[in-house]
């Protein structure tokens, strides 16, 4: 799977390099804009979706993300990048309609983006570059537990925007993986505070997950579903 899936992204210009984790996962530098050919795979929605953005590096992110995504699923599965079809899921996560086992997600931050798959099990991810978080407090009341509010409130004011969004990237994460987004309240789960390796206990299921900091101040997170608790 992956080593095709790296020449793949090579040969199209991507500058993307793997991030450690139990499926593959691509953090793509997204400063430059994708070559005509990966524009071309581009769905008409995903056209429409690009031409909305106002700022030309938020359009670019966009496009050089789902460009990538379909370059490795095509790797991987053998759907080519111009056939790929996603619709919503349930919950709205996009599912691949010529090979629905293979599971996929994306996310943005800055001038990166995060591209996972999977095959026969469901994965998120979530991508943050760390910045002063306004109203910090107020946001952690309001999506924390109280354990990760204290364990927080112990955190230096240095580090404590780091600490925050090591919170809100491992929650994103999870909650992705599950398929179930925004309706599972963030605040109805533990995730704890910090990088790492950690399971995650959401609605009765297993979530392993993980919290890296590959670039020093740019966050990149997976999670991915294990076992049923008993």
């Amino acid at each position: 799977m992956g080593p095709s899936a790296d020449a793949a992204l090579l040969a199209q210009g991507f500058c993307a390099e793997r991030i450690e984790a139990p499926f593959p996962i691509w953090l793509v530098a997204t400063g430059r804009p994708p070559c005509t050919a990966i524009l071309d795979t581009l769905s008409v929605a995903e056209h429409e979706r690009a031409a909305r953005f106002v700022h030309d590096p938020l359009r670019r992110r966009y496009q050089t993300a789902h460009g990538a995504l379909r370059t490795v699923v095509e790797a991987v599965s053998g759907v080519g990048a111009r056939r790929q079809t996603y619709l919503p899921g349930i919950f709205g996560k996009p599912i691949l309609q010529e090979a629905p086992d293979v599971h996929c997600s994306i996310s943005y931050s800055g001038e990166f983006a995060l591209v996972a798959l999977a095959i026969g099990v469901e994965i998120g991810v979530d991508l943050e570059r760390v910045r002063p978080i306004d109203g910090s407090v107020q946001l952690a009341s309001m999506y924390y537990t109280d354990e990760e509010m204290a364990q927080l409130a112990g955190q230096s004011a240095e580090v404590t925007d780091h600490a925050f969004l090591t919170v809100w990237v491992r929650k994103e994460a999870c909650s992705k993986a599950l398929g179930k987004g925004l309706s599972i309240p963030p605040a109805s789960f533990e995730c704890g505070v910090g990088c790492g390796a950690r399971d995650v206990l959401i609605e009765n299921q297993i979530v392993e997950s993980n919290v890296l900091d590959p670039k020093g101040g740019l966050l990149a997170s997976w999670a991915w579903k294990g076992r049923l608790e008993k």
